[in-house]
């Protein structure tokens, strides 16, 4: 029997992380709009301790890093080796943020955590309820959670086409409002998907 999320953690330890790692800048550059709208709503305040999950090279934990400034701290967690090269260099010298090289879904996380962002992070999951569930015991009581991730890929051409030139970055959508909720929405009460995974997902929180 393969192990959880086994497929995407060697893809992203394998010619898809390290082709992100080589690329961070472009392709930061080019999913920066939809993070920039899920930071806002998260609202990282002085102080806080942030679970980033699926950081990858690193932007969304340093933003959040600068957010929470010295007397707060950061832990991003990554199943990609490569990536997390990139991000831990790109940190060096920071005291206040820190990275794990696990499946969030699986590994023992650290506990006490104010808020839960994810930046693309959270759409990976064998079984996304039993990872939400998991991450949620790692969060403080009035915890917030802050995530944007796509819709599935039949909704988006754009991510499986081969274009003739480079596509220029979706623009980010403005059809509603993000909305950081209370933490205690990741405690589902049965086995079953969750509703919102399932909407829009272009810029949500769960």
């Amino acid at each position: 029997m393969n192990a959880p999320n086994a497929a995407q953690i060697a893809d992203w330890n394998g010619a898809v992380g390290e082709r992100w790692a080589a690329e961070q800048q472009s392709l930061d550059a080019l999913i920066q709009p939809f993070g920039d709208a899920a930071l806002a709503a998260a609202k990282a305040a002085p102080g806080e301790k942030v679970l980033d999950i699926g950081c990858g090279c690193g932007e969304t934990s340093l933003t959040l890093a600068r957010a929470v400034g010295p007397s707060g701290e950061v832990v991003g967690v990554d199943v990609s080796g490569p990536m997390l090269r990139v991000a831990r260099n790109r940190a060096a010298g920071l005291a206040n943020i820190s990275f794990m090289e696990a499946d969030a879904s699986q590994a023992p996380l650290p506990g006490g955590f104010s808020l839960l962002f994810s930046r693309f992070g959270v759409m990976f999951f064998d079984k996304p309820v039993d990872a939400f569930a998991r991450m949620g015991r790692a969060l403080t009581p009035g915890a917030r959670l802050a995530f944007v991730c796509w819709q599935p890929a039949a909704l988006n051409p754009w991510a499986t086409i081969q274009p003739r030139r480079p596509l220029p970055p979706p623009a980010c959508p403005r059809r509603r409002p993000i909305r950081a909720h209370p933490a205690r929405s990741l405690l589902p009460t049965r086995n079953t998907r969750p509703a919102s995974w399932n909407r829009p997902a272009s810029a949500v929180s769960a």
